[in-house]
This record gives C-alpha cells, structure tokens and sequence, in this order.
C-alpha cells in the first residue's frame, strides 16, 4: 500500500506543477495576445480556470500525506504521546467522513449536470469537474490510510520557537 500511496503522491505532484504551470502561462498569454497583438484568445480564461481546480484538488493528498493540515501545535504538543495518536487518528478519520460527503455531492452534481459543457471550450462538466472528484478521492483514501497507519506527529521540545520547530511528517 505504501508503494502505491507513493505513487498517488507523485502523479498528483506532477499533475499540481503542470496545473500550477498552466496558471502562469496562460494568462501571461492571454495578456501578450490581448496588449501586444490586440488578438485575445477566447477561452484561455476558462483553461485558467480550469488549472485552478486542477492545482487545488489534485495538490489536497500532498497535504495529508505530508501531515501539512492545520492545527494549533502548541496544544498538541501538551497531549501525552497516547492522546496526540488518538487526537491525530480522530481528526483523520473526521476528514475522511467530511471529504466522503464532498465526494458524494461532487459526483452528484456531475452526474447531475452530465449533458452540460463549458461555454468557450465545450469541455463536458464531468471533465471539467473530475480533478476535484479524483482529488477529493483521493484524499479520503489517503486520510484513511495515514489515521489507521500513522505514527503520531513528534513533539517540539519546549524551548522551540515557532519557526524553529521540526516539520511534522
């Protein structure tokens, strides 16, 4: 399972760096295109658009894999070793029952909106809507692994300023 969450982890990354390129690129073409030749090209903001989603959801299980979701260490850090595993396996689990229901209602309103297509490119709203349905998929999967196979995170020794504690993997 490890080998195959590794490589969900660099297909995403690769995924969220090309979307990520897409948001640079494609709207500093649409401004050359637009100032410099007075010929914008219809539909790059849609593609942006689409880039966004893409760099959004596809990077989500780069987040949980990497133990990167928000919380207030300084509490943390104060719970007994047992209590940050089990706060740490609760708060995974929540997530996956939250991003379950995301799921739920991303494929509902795809299936639900199956015949519609974006105005300028006439991409199919599936598509259109598939890298947060993966994403968000993908998370759950991912938040499921790491709260039943996580070590909890490590504890900051106490003199340890904010900047100087240690990235929680």
């Amino acid at each position: 399972m490890r080998s195959l969450w590794t490589l969900v982890e660099r297909l995403c990354g690769v995924l969220a760096v090309l979307a990520l390129f897409a948001l640079v690129i494609l709207p500093f073409t649409q401004v050359v295109m637009r100032d410099a030749f007075d010929a914008p090209v219809p539909g790059l903001e849609e593609a942006t658009r689409w880039g966004l989603i893409g760099l959004v959801y596809l990077a989500l299980p780069l987040l949980v894999s990497t133990n990167e979701q928000i919380r207030f260490g300084e509490v943390v850090d104060l719970l007994p070793r047992r209590g940050r595993t089990l706060l740490e396996r609760l708060l995974l689990l929540v997530a996956v029952a939250v991003l379950v229901v995301l799921v739920d209602a991303a494929v509902g309103s795809a299936l639900k909106n199956a015949s519609n297509r974006t105005p300028m490119l006439n991409i199919p709203f599936r598509l259109f809507i598939a890298p947060m349905v993966i994403g968000l998929g993908l998370t759950a999967l991912g938040a499921l692994y790491f709260a039943l196979r996580r070590a909890p995170p490590p504890v900051a020794p106490p003199e340890a300023g904010f900047l100087d504690r240690e990235p929680e993997l």
